[in-house]
C-alpha cells in the first residue's frame, strides 16, 4: 500500500490505491497537445519512486532527458502501462538540463500545474466497475505546497508557497467531464496564492464542463472532488492551452 502524505495526491487515490499485478499488454492511451505559444517539455513521474514513469511516446515525438519535446500546435501520443499506478504529468517551459532528472512530484515546489493520474485495472481494485480491463483516474491540482484544509479555511492558503500553476491546461475523456484550468493568475477572490482566475469555483457543488463548476483542486478536500475515470479503450486527452 502506498502511503500518500501529500494532500494533493489524495485526489487521485480516493477510489483505490491497491497493489497491482497486471498483464504486460494492459496499456492506456494518452495524448498531449501544446496550444501554448512556445515549445513545452512534458515529463511523467512515478509518485512512489519520484523517478521517470513508464511511458512510451510515439516515434515522431522527440524525448530528451525524460521530457517529450512538444512544439506549438503539436500533439504527441503515448502508451502507459496500467501498472504505472499513481503518477504525475507536468510541463516545463525550459528543458531540464541533462544530469538533472525532471520530477513532477516537485511541481508544487516549482509552482507548476500538476496533472495527477492513477493508472490501473479492475482486477487490481483501481477501476470501477471492476470489469474494466484498464482505466486511468485524472485531475488537475493547483494546490500550494504547504496548503492544508485548516489553512484554506483560514485564508485560502495565502503565504503557503503560491499556487502550483505555470501553464493553463484542460483534461478530457470521452463521456467524462472536461476540466479546464486557465489564468491569468489573480489575487481575486482568494488572496496572494495567485490561483489561476479561470479554473472553476473550488466551492461549487458541481465538477467540470463549466467555469462555474469545480475544475481543479485548489485545496486538499473540496466536495465534490474534481476527478474522473477514463475507461478501457478511451484516450486521456491533455491539452496545454493558449494563454497564461
Amino acid at each position: 500500500m502506498i502511503d500518500i502524505a501529500d494532500p494533493g495526491d489524495r485526489a487521485i487515490a480516493t477510489k483505490a490505491c491497491n497493489p497491482r499485478v497486471l498483464g504486460a499488454n494492459a496499456n492506456v492511451n494518452v495524448s498531449v497537445t501544446n496550444n501554448n505559444a512556445n515549445t513545452i517539455y512534458v515529463a511523467f513521474t512515478d509518485y512512489a519512486t519520484q523517478t521517470p514513469g513508464q511511458i512510451t511516446w510515439s516515434g515522431n515525438c522527440s524525448v530528451v532527458n525524460y521530457q517529450v519535446v512538444i512544439p506549438k500546435g503539436t500533439t504527441c501520443t503515448a502508451s502507459v502501462p496500467a501498472a504505472a499506478g499513481i503518477t504525475r504529468f507536468c510541463a516545463f517551459t525550459n528543458q531540464v538540463p541533462v544530469g538533472q532528472t525532471p520530477n513532477c512530484n516537485l511541481a508544487q515546489t516549482h509552482n507548476q500545474t500538476m496533472v495527477e493520474t492513477n493508472f490501473g485495472t479492475g482486477s487490481s481494485g483501481v477501476c470501477y466497475p471492476t470489469s474494466q480491463s484498464t482505466c486511468v483516474w485524472y485531475d488537475i491540482s493547483v494546490i500550494p505546497q504547504n496548503c492544508t484544509p485548516s489553512a484554506w479555511r483560514q485564508n485560502h492558503c495565502q503565504d503557503t508557497g503560491g499556487a502550483a500553476y505555470n501553464l493553463p491546461v484542460s483534461l478530457a475523456c470521452q463521456g467524462q467531464p472536461t476540466y479546464t484550468c486557465k489564468g491569468p493568475p489573480s489575487n481575486i477572490p482568494f488572496g496572494n496564492a495567485n490561483y489561476p482566475s479561470n479554473c472553476g469555483v473550488p466551492t461549487a457543488n458541481c465538477v467540470g464542463n463549466s467555469p462555474v463548476c469545480d475544475n481543479a483542486y485548489f485545496w486538499p478536500t473540496p466536495s465534490p472532488q474534481p476527478n474522473s475515470e477514463c475507461l478501457a479503450g478511451q484516450t486521456l486527452v491533455i491539452t496545454f492551452l493558449a494563454g497564461s
